[in-house]
């Protein structure tokens, strides 16, 4: 018998909230990590969208995804003893009559009603407004650093956490029972991000990592409570400080932020805000993202005790609850998971 069920590899958003659900339910676990040195969520605003693209569509299964992203943050924020939660509308603005008329098209839909609403613009006043506007609500925005640091402070209160980085010639993939660092388990659960293109088990799976990178803004202007989404996204994180940022670049996978991103996106935010920017923090990430846009999670066909959970990518804060627990009802009970997200819809060679 094995001293714990899972071993969780990797202690980002996904790591961390399907640890926190397995912790929930009473199931033993650990979780290994190195201490978050390429975690992408560290830079990420963590935002929950339900509207989202050019065609201003709904996010894919956002009524099934919201609910358990509320249950599970609002959780951690009991558990954690923490604020982690923030609802707030986006004021979504318009360059022309076209996308305007786009808007009222796809809001106008059965079912839109639940998202869009009708107030003032708050940032109307010193922000270089566009042509128009619309407001989404039920948006949320998660404090996803905190989070994944309050909870390693946790697990390591618990005695949960394997502090190291983990070396793949390490696992015995057809064991029994698998084991690393002197315990044993059941089954492993690879929640690596972007290093899973190095996991020999996983790493021809059709991801498509991308690097992205952040800045803090200070500002002379006292911001609204609400988010902006104009050619870029200014996410309030005080009274005159924001959250901006974003880029895909395919190449180049690493965590040094870079001159170049910076005089760029400098350049956009000066293009729609018409106070003083002052930059207090700069950082880079890269988001496990799949082909196809949708995740990547189950059993190895050949070694069924090592499981993936990856490919949450820019939306991995409305994913990963609902995921997570769906994972874990296919694990605990066989509860079949959906073919969309299935890895076994692509062939591992």
């Amino acid at each position: 018998m094995a001293d714990y069920k899972y071993l969780i590899v990797g202690q980002g958003l996904a790591g961390t909230v399907l640890s926190y659900q397995l912790y929930t339910a009473g199931i033993p676990h650990k979780v290994i990590d190195n201490g978050h040195r390429s975690a992408a969520t560290l830079a990420a605003a963590g935002l929950i969208n339900p509207i989202t693209g050019r065609r201003y569509v709904k996010s894919w299964m956002i009524e099934e995804l919201l609910p358990k992203a509320i249950e599970t943050y609002s959780g951690l924020e009991q558990l954690l003893d923490i604020e982690l939660l923030h609802q707030s509308d986006i004021i979504r603005t318009f360059d022309n009559l076209t996308q305007e008329n786009l808007w009222n098209e796809s809001t106008s839909r059965p079912g839109y009603e639940a998202y869009t609403t009708y107030a003032p613009n708050p940032y109307a006043s010193y922000s270089k407004t566009t042509y128009g506007y619309g407001v989404i609500k039920q948006a949320y925005q998660v404090k996803v650093g905190k989070m994944i640091l309050a909870y390693r402070d946790f697990l390591i209160n618990r005695g949960l956490l394997i502090s190291q980085q983990l070396k793949h010639n390490e696992i015995q993939y057809d064991a029994v029972i698998p084991s690393l660092a002197g315990h044993t388990f059941d089954a492993i659960i690879y929640n690596e991000g972007y290093k899973v293109i190095e996991n020999p088990l996983f790493k021809d799976l059709p991801f498509q990592p991308a690097k992205g990178e952040s800045l803090i803004i200070k500002t002379d202007h006292q911001l609204p409570k609400a988010l902006l989404r104009d050619t870029v996204f200014i996410a309030p994180l005080s009274d005159f400080t924001f959250w901006s940022g974003g880029g895909y670049v395919w190449d180049k996978l690493n965590e040094e932020p870079t001159l170049e991103f910076l005089d760029s996106w400098i350049e956009k935010l000066e293009s729609i805000w018409s106070g003083h920017l002052e930059v207090i923090s700069h950082k880079a990430g890269v988001r496990p993202s799949v082909k196809g846009r949708r995740p990547l999670i189950g059993r190895h066909p050949v070694y069924p005790r090592m499981i993936l959970f990856n490919g949450m990518g820019t939306k991995g804060t409305s994913l990963a609850p609902y995921w997570a627990q769906q994972l874990i009802a296919h694990l605990e009970t066989g509860k079949k998971l959906s073919d969309e997200v299935d890895l076994t819809r692509f062939l591992i060679k």
